[in-house]
């Protein structure tokens, strides 16, 4: 405990020291104090500056602000001129219509009194004979069929003005809308229509791809999501370079930020500053605190005081990283685009299919699936000794429930996921001569539960040429069967 406190002591002395020597080296360097003096003035003289400019941006925003909302204002006034116009030439064209065709119709009205009471007096002077009085009576029905026929082309004729005065209508309508469309197309521009028109073709396709994506399973949707990322690279073998080993040195073109920086720099004399802050590096005092820092570490990490290691192992484990997380981090350095549901998607859309081939006993099958090397040599294993006795297990699964995720850690240095899941199965072995049930039952159903452990590990494939390469694959690598239970 002394010596720890001396050390303690030691070291702030070394610290108090140090500053000491720092600060007197500061005030007896007039050329340090004068430039950080000027790197004072420059920082407070920027510090205006852009005061001075966010507040010029404010008042030109507020200024755009003002001049868009009177466009606005504008706009909407004319429209709701424009419209006006419209209604109040609708309502005078159906005041004229409706004025003359009651003009029209009085007129029609009056032709077809005066014939009646033609009609009549002629009936009133033939009372001499039959003959009379019937060539009368049949000038009298001949009249009204006329007053008839000339109501009907009366309205006749009404009909076809009043489609006239319709269309010459739609025609002004279709005018007056046009016309405002041209003034809104010229505000907004051809360019932003034809943008309109290209989102909208956009979404259609969209939701026409979300849909064919739908109707797939869900694996195979999830494969073809990771295939149309923009920066999917298809796996395959690397192309042999033939080109030019030629070196061509290019200048690095600098940001906006950087030459602005840079331009601050010079003009402050921050470039001049920090070169004499490197040169104090130099300085033995500078050299004297690094030793002290130095020490003051290697004191530290080398202490025998338990609260020291009970200090340590706390930071470790707060600051630390996990297995979890140091696997999740080897996920994403060889999948970037990593995604546990569309992980877990493509894993039971593959587990019908090792299973199907392991239950088969079909060892071809089984190595054209993501089967490491070790379960295919403990499946072929098995396999084998299902083919010595002579005996085959029913191959069909009823029903497979959803992946859960277990755990995920590394193994070996590569990632690990861990996943159960059940599979309702059919207890029945039969011996390949006879086909007699050796064990179990054509409806003994159970329920089998299986732990499946993937592991993304670089994996020897072909391409359709027969070139070799080896990619990252997740791959079955652990299968264990946890137990089963019977259902009927």
């Amino acid at each position: 405990s002394s010596s720890g406190g001396g050390g303690s002591g030691g070291s702030g002395g070394i610290f108090s020291e140090f500053v000491s020597e720092m600060k007197k080296g500061v005030e007896s360097n007039p050329e340090l104090k004068q430039s950080l003096a000027d790197l004072a003035e420059g920082a407070a003289a920027f510090k205006t500056r852009s005061a001075e400019r966010a507040e010029a941006a404010m008042k030109a925003a507020g200024a755009a602000a003002e001049a868009a909302k009177g466009s606005t204002a504008s706009y909407t006034e004319k429209l709701a001129e424009a419209r006006k116009k419209m209604t109040d030439a609708a309502a005078r064209s159906t005041s004229n219509f409706n004025s003359q065709f009651a003009a029209k119709s009085k007129a029609e009205e009056k032709d077809a009194s005066t014939t009646a009471s033609t009609s009549g007096a002629s009936e009133d002077a033939a009372t001499g004979s039959g003959a009379g009085s019937s060539s009368s009576s049949t000038g009298g029905g001949g009249d009204g069929e006329a007053g008839a026929a000339g109501s009907a082309s009366s309205a006749s004729s009404a009909k076809a003005a009043f489609g006239a005065w319709a269309k010459g209508m739609g025609s002004k309508m279709g005018e007056a809308g046009a016309k405002l469309g041209a003034e809104a197309g010229s505000r907004m521009g051809a360019k932003n229509a034809a943008a309109a028109g290209g989102m909208f073709g956009t979404v259609v396709e969209a939701f026409k791809e979300e849909y064919r994506l739908a109707m797939m399973d869900p694996g195979d949707a999830a494969a073809e999501r990771r295939k149309q990322r923009p920066d999917y690279v298809e796996p395959g073998p690397m192309e042999e370079y033939h080109g030019t080993t030629a070196v061509a040195v290019t200048k690095e073109k600098k940001s906006a930020f950087q030459s602005g920086w840079e331009t601050f720099k010079t003009k402050t004399g921050f470039t001049s500053v920090f070169s004499k802050l490197e040169g104090l590096k130099k300085t033995p005092v500078y050299k004297k605190g690094e030793e002290a820092l130095e020490d003051i570490r290697e004191r530290w990490e080398t202490s025998d005081n338990p609260m020291v290691h009970r200090i340590q192992d706390m930071q470790e484990n707060f600051f630390g990283e996990t297995e979890q997380a140091e696997a999740y981090k080897a996920i994403r350095r060889l999948q970037p685009h990593f995604n546990v549901n569309d992980f877990l998607a493509e894993v039971r859309r593959d587990v019908p299919q090792v299973l199907g081939a392991y239950l088969k006993g079909d060892y071809e099958a089984l190595k054209g699936t993501n089967t490491s090397k070790e379960m295919l040599e403990r499946m072929g294993g098995q396999m084998r000794l299902w083919q010595h006795e002579g005996q085959h297990v029913d191959p069909r699964i009823l029903h497979m429930s959803d992946l859960e995720l277990v755990e995920v850690r590394m193994m070996e240095g590569e990632p690990l996921v861990v996943l159960q899941f059940s599979c309702q199965q059919i207890n029945c072995v039969r011996s390949s001569k006879s086909g007699e049930i050796v064990d179990g039952a054509e409806d003994d159903i159970q329920a089998v539960h299986y732990l499946w452990a993937m592991q993304l590990s670089n994996k020897d494939l072909k391409t359709a040429d027969g070139r070799e390469y080896n990619a990252p694959t997740w791959q079955l690598r652990e299968m264990v069967l946890r137990g089963m239970m019977a259902i009927l």
